[in-house]
């Protein structure tokens, strides 16, 4: 992949997770014409970055902190864009949270699976009357565009929320990580139920994608940078 031209503007995805990447990539690719959306593997960055802050807020700006650093003399205009997740389960006191994505403990070292996470919260269910949870995204945006000024450097947050259940036991095939464990209330069927085309209508990363759209729509007419209508609804 060659560097991007100076009449394109990149949006990166600032994951290595191929998952989350299935689920961004159509909500942003009909933003403007000039912008192209990228995961870390399409322009051949291999970065691992450590989530050592103790909010969603805090690993979602770190990430896109850190991309956007890597990529500066690449991309002369781009937007960064990274989240972080967690699930909030009322019964164990909002755990596992910012830890989600490492909540089970691991003997011999290794990062856990999305299986061995999922075990250990019903694990840690046992026995517990209030099933009710939360899943929290939080979208990190940092970038910079043209502008009359020159250049329009920014960072801005958004979240989104989808309140639910946890199941007893898994339900449904789709999905990933606490997907077939996490009933969501409106729909009365969990994550892993649903086909992607559903699911990317009313998630919790969705709707905090939503938000960032409607952000981007925002400084893009600040900057004079043309753009599609955006049919977003919060």
């Amino acid at each position: 992949m060659t560097d991007n031209s100076k009449n394109q503007i990149a949006i990166i995805l600032a994951t290595g997770n191929k998952d989350k990447v299935r689920e961004l990539r159509p909500l942003l690719e009909n933003i403007s014409p000039l912008f192209r959306v990228y995961a870390l593997n399409d322009i051949g960055l291999d970065v691992e970055i450590e989530e050592t802050e103790v909010t969603l807020e805090g690993n979602a700006l770190l990430k896109a902190q850190t991309v956007f650093d890597l990529l500066a003399d690449r991309f002369p205009f781009m937007v960064v864009l990274a989240d972080d997740t967690g699930l909030e389960v009322e019964g164990l006191n909002g755990a596992p949270g910012v830890y989600s994505a490492r909540y089970a403990p691991m003997s011999d070292g290794n990062p856990p699976t999305y299986t061995d996470n999922l075990n250990h919260l019903l694990h840690c269910m046992s026995g517990i009357v209030n099933r009710k949870a939360r899943f929290r995204s939080v979208i990190a945006l940092k970038g910079i565009l043209p502008s009359p000024q020159g250049s329009f450097l920014f960072e801005k947050t958004m979240d989104g929320v989808v309140c639910g259940t946890i199941t007893p036991e898994p339900k449904g095939s789709g999905g990933f990580g606490y997907d077939p464990i996490f009933m969501v209330d409106a729909l009365g069927k969990t994550y892993a139920e649903m086909n992607m085309q559903e699911k990317n209508s009313m998630s919790h990363r969705s709707l905090a994608v939503k938000k960032a759209i409607i952000t981007l729509r925002d400084i893009l007419e600040r900057t004079g940078i043309p753009h599609t209508t955006l049919n977003v609804e919060l």
